[in-house]
């Protein structure tokens, strides 16, 4: 068997162990789906960033953390993202905003475009970390009302969220040891926590913490989109 082809199953592997087949096809369908959506509404060519998902040759031969994180990468879209901000209930200009998986940023930019106090994302993949920060450098957005957003290459298991209201954001971004960890120390936050959690893959995890509740859930708009669900800490 080539280098190439046991790279790619031990990429694969991860998600099916997590998810089980069927839901890693499904989350597979919806991807492809994203990226047809993702043509007619490029995100990228209207801004000179790059977000979107991109594997190479290169990448397949990776060795190490960055594997499973840009296996599993992929950009929220626009209009989804739109859609989870419209239905949150909190008060901008006092909330930090934070992206947990936070990849090449476009979500980071995205919620810039919002009048949150700060704006801070949290990835663990060093490649991906030095995307996001170019794509902050170059992105220009004349409806930008955030200007504090902060880049930190980090395991999301080792963050420490800071104090005052929060609005965290997940695309189901890592794997449920990870995600007890994180929801262990939001439980744990000085302030009031909204999480918002798209393809909510684990939200027996979250509920059955006791430290959130849900209070609305979306389920996907059309065909090979993901639902997604608000929760707001309820300690």
């Amino acid at each position: 068997m080539s280098s190439k082809l046991k790279n790619l199953l031990r990429m694969a592997a991860g998600p099916v162990r997590e998810r089980g087949l069927v839901e890693t096809v499904r989350s597979v369908r919806s991807c492809l789906h994203d990226r047809a959506r993702e043509r007619a509404d490029p995100f990228d060519a209207a801004f000179g960033t790059d977000t979107e998902q991109r594997v190479t040759l290169a990448d397949l031969e990776a060795t190490g953390g960055d594997v499973p994180a840009l296996w599993r990468y992929w950009p929220t879209p626009r209009a989804t993202f739109g859609r989870i901000m419209e239905a949150v209930s909190v008060p901008f200009s006092q909330t930090t905003f934070v992206d947990l998986g936070s990849g090449k940023g476009r979500v980071l930019l995205m919620a810039a475009e919002y009048s949150f106090h700060a704006i801070v994302g949290v990835e663990l993949s060093p490649s991906l970390h030095a995307i996001a920060r170019a794509n902050l450098s170059c992105w220009r957005s004349p409806t930008q009302r955030c200007r504090r957003v902060e880049l930190l290459c980090m395991d999301a298991r080792d963050w420490q969220p800071p104090s005052g209201e929060l609005l965290v954001y997940l695309f189901q971004p890592f794997p449920a040891e990870t995600l007890r960890a994180v929801i262990d120390h939001l439980a744990g936050a000085a302030g009031v926590v909204h999480l918002a959690y798209l393809n909510p893959l684990h939200h027996a995890l979250v509920v059955g913490s006791g430290a959130f509740a849900r209070v609305h859930h979306e389920p996907a708009a059309q065909k090979g989109e993901f639902d997604w669900a608000i929760y707001r800490s309820t300690m």
